[in-house]
């Protein structure tokens, strides 16, 4: 009888983490539009968005961190489509963001990576892909393997400006 508690457990708990259900915020009602989202994770203060996946956070009792966002690739200036997505990811990540951390904390530039989620928990980094303003990045990451897949969407439906 145990065994099958626990098999019926561990269906349960697999097929709601698939689905991508999304946490309330604050009681209200469920505001996440992406496929993944965060509402409880860490909330850092928007400083300055620098481009299209890059941005400036003030965090509590420290200084501002150049942050890249983890799962895309956005055009940098003076390429097609850099102010579009410089001013997207402004428009999301408005004055503050959510950080979830991914497998490597930094990149070769030094910049913290994290996938960015705004206020109500949506994806800033799959918005950003689904919307034809950023490439997914492919080499590593927990939800690469979505993002490659909305690009190959977004791609495939001349959505945005990059293609």
């Amino acid at each position: 009888m145990a065994r099958i508690y626990r098999t019926a457990l561990v269906v349960t708990f697999l097929a709601v983490g698939s689905l991508g259900v999304c946490v309330m915020v604050d009681g209200g009602p469920d505001t996440c539009q992406t496929d993944f989202c965060c509402v409880d994770c860490e909330s850092a203060a928007v400083a300055r968005v620098i481009d299209g996946d890059t941005l400036l956070v003030g965090r509590r009792f420290r200084r501002d961190q150049r942050v890249r966002l983890y799962g895309v690739d956005a055009p940098e200036r003076g390429e097609r489509c850099a102010a579009e997505a410089t001013s997207r990811l402004r428009e999301l990540a408005g004055d503050s963001v959510r950080l979830q951390s991914g497998p490597r904390a930094e990149d070769v530039y030094e910049r913290r990576l994290y996938y960015l989620f705004t206020d109500s928990g949506d994806s800033i980094d799959e918005l950003l892909v689904r919307e034809g303003l950023g490439r997914a990045w492919t080499r590593d990451g927990q939800h690469r393997e979505s993002l490659v897949k909305l690009e190959r969407q977004s791609r495939n439906a001349g959505i945005g400006c990059l293609w």
